[in-house]
């Protein structure tokens, strides 16, 4: 049997080689760890704290951890903090280039006596740098995926043939629609394509995986556009369905729902609709459930909305909750640079519906700058489509191409008419030159009369301009 005395030498290798363990393993964490006494004597300094801070261990262990702060290697001793009232602590604290966290835990005997103060040091350094590498990417994966929509929202907008700086901005303007969760109101005369405007919105926006929902507010009675919109329960009124049916909103929910022809919604269901826009909510009639709604909003007008307002038709606080963003398409009449664009696009579109070869001449090209399109572009398209149509030969003809109103020449002083014949003269020929010099030279004029001329004629388009080539 062993004896006492060997019993009590191997208790204390065990003891010994439990001691060395937790040496090593003090000393292999990477955060730095000190212990200081109920005094406030440092006992313990693994290497890990040394290296952080800067100091060694032998320098300091047996002597009170407040000349840590006085040499100047910590501006504040979490040690320190937690022996004042005997509770876990936490510090920041900057060291020179580097941020560090200090943690401070009391440690207390079987009797609940204080006997030790733990403390760590966490260099935060790289952590810090390692969010910010990540903000980084996060930002560069937000700004890739905003350029990702823009692209679809771009190829969404081949349907909106232009090349005017007017239209330009047109589609600029509905890309950042598309990504806000806002209500867009679009304005302009029927036949400027405001359904083409909705849908870049809608294939640019986070919910172009969802339905693109249209309805026609002027084409239904008040009592079927509220059913239309909002469905209706089981029995809600006489000649419902039996089952009930879902509403436009619910069809539209995670897509668009296009409201066209907004400014004939009667007042009644002006109050019914401002209460969906702004609680996002609506109930079927004849129910009591509240749906939530997730889609995006876009209405549209050929009317002016804000006179309707001023004249009590319209109610305020609807107007100003759709025209959160506002896109205004401009008339064909004001963006004519637009027109051989769309023509040739049209002509291409219907050649290939009617197996026709159709083609159009400059003479042909430049008669249709002589009209003011009050259908605006859908009535380009009609014409188009008719010309191909009807023609025999292998050219359009003139002469069913539309004039305007002959009589109108006769409401007009002749300053006007001069005005308007200069007018058209200029953007003609500059149109079929693109250059100054070579429209001057054809109208026996100066380059810089022709230059002020066109400048001066070209203002009055309001904008829908493209640069001036000499």
């Amino acid at each position: 049997m062993p004896t006492t005395k060997e019993t009590c030498r191997k208790q204390i290798e065990r003891l010994e080689e439990t001691v060395q363990e937790l040496n090593e393993v003090i000393d292999l964490s990477a955060d730095g760890l000190v212990s200081v006494d109920s005094q406030g004597i440092l006992l313990r300094m693994n290497k890990a704290y040394e290296d952080i801070v800067g100091v060694k261990a032998r320098d300091f262990i047996g002597r009170p951890a407040l000349e840590l702060k006085k040499q100047g290697y910590l501006p504040d001793l979490v040690s320190l903090q937690v022996l004042k009232d005997l509770r876990p602590k936490h510090l920041f604290v900057q060291l020179e280039d580097r941020e560090v966290l200090l943690t401070g835990r009391p440690v207390f005997n079987a009797r609940g006596k204080l006997i030790r103060v733990v403390a760590n040091i966490r260099d935060l350094t790289d952590l810090n740098n390692l969010k910010d590498e990540l903000r980084k990417y996060q930002d560069l994966t937000s700004r890739y995926q905003t350029e990702l929509k823009q692209f679809r929202a771009m190829e969404s907008a081949n349907d909106l043939i232009s090349c005017s700086r007017v239209m330009k901005h047109v589609v600029e303007t509905a890309v950042r629609a598309s990504l806000a969760d806002a209500t867009t109101l679009i304005s302009g005369e029927t036949g400027t394509g405001k359904e083409i405007v909705a849908r870049i919105i809608h294939r640019a926006g986070p919910r172009q995986g969802g339905p693109f929902i249209t309805i026609n507010c002027a084409a239904l009675p008040e009592t079927l556009l509220e059913a239309e919109l909002f469905g209706y329960e089981q029995g809600a009124f006489t000649g419902a369905k039996s089952q009930g049916q879902m509403g436009l909103f619910e069809a539209a929910q995670g897509g668009l729902l296009f409201l066209v022809e907004i400014g004939e919604i009667p007042s009644s269901m002006q109050a019914k609709l401002l209460r969906a826009i702004q609680e996002k909510k609506i109930r079927r009639i004849g129910g009591s459930r509240e749906i939530e709604l997730d889609l995006n909003l876009v209405a549209a007008s050929n009317i002016d909305l804000k006179k309707k307002v001023a004249e009590s038709l319209f109610r305020a606080d609807l107007y100003y909750r759709l025209n959160v963003i506002h896109i205004r398409l401009p008339p064909l009449r004001q963006r004519m640079e637009d027109i051989p664009l769309l023509v040739k696009h049209f002509l291409t579109l219907f050649n290939e519906k009617y197996k026709a070869r159709k083609e159009i001449g400059q003479e042909t090209l430049d008669s249709l700058f002589d009209y003011d399109w009050p259908g605006n572009v859908r009535e380009l398209e009609n014409i188009i489509e008719r010309l191909v149509v009807l023609d025999q030969g292998p050219g359009l003809d003139n002469e069913l191409l539309p004039v305007s109103s002959p009589g109108s020449a006769f409401d007009q002083s002749l300053s006007e008419l001069i005005e308007k014949t200069e007018k058209e003269a200029i953007l003609k020929t500059y149109q079929q030159c693109r250059s100054t010099r070579k429209a001057a030279l054809k109208l026996k004029i100066s380059q810089a009369t022709m230059s002020r001329k066109l400048q001066k004629h070209r203002q009055n388009l309001k904008g829908a301009q493209s640069p001036i080539h000499d």
